[in-house]
């Protein structure tokens, strides 16, 4: 039996355990013996792999650096790898590099760190930490009021963006680097479209645009499993939001009968040659 490591953060663990119970389960039925850890920012990876050297590791905590660990010292591999991690875990980062260095279409974005002024910025605009998830942060501020107020009252840096079409989004799940499946988010009282705020969603195919924006990005950036989302230009052309690195699956749960626990599994462990 081989042995591998589930790595979440502790107030995730309590919104996935059903879905961590599946992925320990699949892994048993594939020869793996994938333990459950919490890890928190503070600790250090050398606490975390103190007492045994895992075949391969699962990073869902969105924490770097085990994954930098895993890689460059104990050399053994991780899913998502640590660069992809590093890269979505900073949307601006994101940004940087797939928008301004590759020339991936993206949303305009700016970001306001601890001594930078506020610049002069068309309104309205989105606020957002630059670190968030599952549109938690995500602010739309619509006149110079609502900016004020939001300087006033969030810790720097955050990131200020050009809105696109609000209250859609389709989110297409990638499963070693191809697309695995895809759902459509919209709203119709929000102007973020995230299941976890109530928006509505139904499983789609994407059209050949989207395709080729997700082939684009993940030639760039090779995705063993993540959410890349897309956005919608006033021209109707897709612009990236963002990728998900950990991301959640309740929505392939409910609307598909795709089973993203043991295909993530399979995939990781014929990728291993087991």
């Amino acid at each position: 039996m081989r042995n591998g490591l589930l790595l979440y953060a502790p107030e995730d663990i309590r919104r996935n355990t059903w879905f961590i119970r599946e992925l320990c389960q699949n892994a048993e039925l594939e020869g793996v013996s994938l333990r459950l850890c919490a890890v928190q920012a503070d600790q250090s990876p050398e606490e975390i792999f103190a007492d045994a050297k895992p075949d391969l590791v699962l990073n869902r905590s969105r924490y770097k650096k085990f994954s930098e660990y895993c890689e460059e010292i104990l050399r053994i591999p991780v899913y998502n790898s640590a660069r992809v991690t590093a890269v979505t875990g900073s949307k601006f980062r994101t940004y940087q590099i797939l928008g301004l260095q590759h020339g991936i279409p993206m949303a305009e974005t700016w970001q306001i760190g601890t001594d930078d002024p506020l610049p002069d910025l068309p309104l309205p605009l989105v606020a957002k930490p630059d670190d968030g998830h599952g549109g938690e942060g995500v602010t739309w501020l619509a006149d110079s009021a609502a900016l004020e107020a939001y300087v006033q009252q969030t810790p720097r840096p955050f990131l200020l963006q050009k809105p696109v079409r609000t209250g859609w989004d389709m989110r297409i799940y990638v499963l070693g680097s191809e697309i695995y499946s895809a759902i459509l988010r919209t709203s119709d009282t929000d102007f973020r479209s995230n299941f976890s705020l109530g928006g509505r969603v139904q499983a789609v195919q994407p059209d050949a645009c989207a395709a080729a924006l997700v082939r684009q990005i993940t030639e760039i950036l090779p995705l063993d499993f993540a959410g890349v989302d897309l956005l919608r230009a006033p021209d109707g052309c897709y612009v990236l939001g963002e990728i998900e690195d950990a991301v959640g699956c309740r929505m392939l749960y409910q609307e598909t009968a795709l089973n993203p626990a043991r295909d993530l599994i399979r995939y990781v462990c014929r990728k291993k040659g087991y």
